[in-house]
C-alpha cells in the first residue's frame, strides 16, 4: 500500500474551476455600432437616389405658348418661349411646340435668323417624325436662304443703317446696338420703333435727354434714351 506523500493529488478539473474575469475593455453594444452606421448610410443613399427632382415652377407650358402666340410684341413673345424652353420638365411634345413657334418668330418679326436655324434643327433632331417636322424643314430652308442673301449683301460697303439692318436681322442684336451707340448717330425712325419694342430704347425722365450726339434732332427722338443710359 502506497503511503501518502502529503501533497494533494493533481486537480484534473482545474480548468473548470478557474473563475472567469470580466473583460473590462469591452463596452456593451460597441460591436453593433458599425452595423447601425452602415444601415443609416444605406438608407440615406437610397433616399437620395429616389428623391424626386424639384418641379419647374410657372404656368403650364400650353398656357405659356398660347400667351406667346397672342403677344403683339414679337420680342416679348420670344422671351416667353425662351423662358419656357429653359425648363427641364417639358415633354417632347411641349418642347417641339415651343421650338417651332420660337423658330417661326425668330425667322420673321423677332429678327433672329441664326437663332431660327438652331430652333428648327433642334426640333428635327428631337422629333423627326413629328407632324410639325415638314413645316420646320420648309422654314429651315427659307431661313438658310435668307442668311445667305443677308451675308452676301453685307460683303459690300454699307452705311451704318444698312449694316445695322443686316446684323440685327441675323440675330446679333447686341453687336448692332453697340455699333450705333458708339457712333453717336441716331437710328432711322423704323429702327427706333424696333429698338423700343426690343427694349433697347426707353422714354427718358427728361425731355432734354438725347439719344444721339450727331445729326439733326427729330420728333421721334425727343425724350428718348438708351435704356441703360446712366442717370445724372
Amino acid at each position: 500500500m502506497l503511503k501518502s506523500t502529503g501533497s494533494p493529488a493533481p486537480d484534473t478539473c482545474l480548468k473548470s474551476n478557474l473563475r472567469r474575469v470580466p473583460n473590462r475593455s469591452y463596452v456593451p453594444g460597441m460591436r453593433r455600432y458599425p452595423i447601425y452606421i452602415s444601415l443609416a448610410a444605406a438608407a440615406l443613399l437610397a433616399a437620395c437616389a429616389t428623391a424626386p427632382e424639384a418641379a419647374d415652377t410657372g404656368p403650364p407650358p400650353e398656357a405659356v405658348i398660347a400667351e406667346a402666340l397672342s403677344e403683339t410684341n414679337p420680342f416679348e413673345a420670344e422671351a416667353l418661349l425662351s423662358d419656357l424652353l429653359a425648363r427641364s420638365s417639358l415633354t417632347t411634345e411641349q418642347r417641339v411646340q415651343a421650338l417651332y413657334h420660337r423658330g417661326s418668330l425668330r425667322r420673321q418679326d423677332a429678327d433672329d435668323r441664326e437663332g431660327a436655324v438652331e430652333d428648327f434643327e433642334a426640333l428635327l433632331a428631337l422629333a423627326p417624325d413629328h407632324s410639325l417636322a415638314p413645316n420646320a424643314q420648309t422654314e429651315l430652308d427659307y431661313v438658310r436662304t435668307d442668311i445667305e442673301e443677308i451675308k452676301a449683301s453685307m460683303n459690300r460697303f454699307l452705311n451704318l443703317p444698312d449694316w445695322f439692318d443686316g446684323t440685327w436681322t441675323l440675330g446679333q442684336h447686341e453687336q448692332a446696338v453697340t455699333r450705333y451707340r458708339t457712333s453717336g448717330l441716331a437710328p432711322t425712325p423704323e429702327q427706333v420703333q424696333t429698338l423700343i419694342q426690343a427694349g433697347y430704347i426707353c422714354e427718358a425722365d427728361s425731355q432734354e435727354a438725347r439719344l444721339h450726339d450727331f445729326g439733326e434732332d427729330r420728333d421721334d427722338l425727343a425724350g428718348m434714351e438708351w435704356c441703360d443710359a446712366p442717370t445724372s
